[in-house]
């Protein structure tokens, strides 16, 4: 995923299908811009050179907001997988991308 910074405004350039639907589903999660206003707040710490990736949560929603799972479907036929308990699954294009263990099973490439 790239990420390109301009003043105030935070660009995400997905790479390939699978991240195209895990910003679909952070599209989703933060209201597409209607309704109240989210933000993303850091947690915790990142370095560089120390750190893999580093961690946002989503101030403003609701308990309901929070609780939701955004449908998010699969791009094309392809297994998923859920790297808390490596539980594999295949779903075809069209259908929706199943959650695990709380989160969005991922999109094995």
């Amino acid at each position: 995923m790239k990420i390109r910074i301009d003043k105030d405004i935070v660009e995400f350039m997905p790479e390939h299908e699978a991240e195209a639907v895990e910003l679909e589903a952070l599209w989703i999660k933060m209201g597409n811009c209607v309704g109240g206003t989210k933000q993303l707040e850091p947690m915790g710490v990142y370095v560089r050179g120390n750190d893999k990736s580093a961690r946002f949560h989503i101030e403003g929603l609701t308990e309901q907001e929070a609780n939701a799972i955004p449908q998010v479907l699969a791009p094309y036929d392809t297994d998923v997988y859920c790297y808390i308990c490596n539980r594999t699954q295949h779903v075809k294009k069209g259908e929706p991308i199943p959650f695990c263990c709380g989160r969005l099973m991922e999109i094995l490439d």
